[in-house]
């Protein structure tokens, strides 16, 4: 069971399987677990939103970046 994570997230026990997750959203849920393994939903939702956020914001600047990139390239 070394390869699963445990959380209870209201009152249901859930096994996350850690290889299939990114170390760093692994990190992420276990900052949000209490000493008895339990993640609070609201803790949960805004974690999710704060990701979510920083998600579009990062595609956001891609696309940006990708025109830019297109944009250069067309002038010369």
């Amino acid at each position: 069971m070394d390869n699963m994570f445990r959380v209870c997230i209201a009152g249901r026990f859930f096994d996350i399987p850690t290889h299939e997750v990114a170390p760093a959203t692994l990190e992420a849920l276990k900052a949000i677990t209490d000493t008895s393994n339990t993640i609070n939903p609201r803790d949960l939702l805004c974690a999710f939103l704060e990701s979510y956020e920083i998600k579009t914001a990062l595609e956001s600047s891609i696309a940006v970046a990708l025109q830019k990139l297109q944009d250069a390239k067309n002038s010369n």
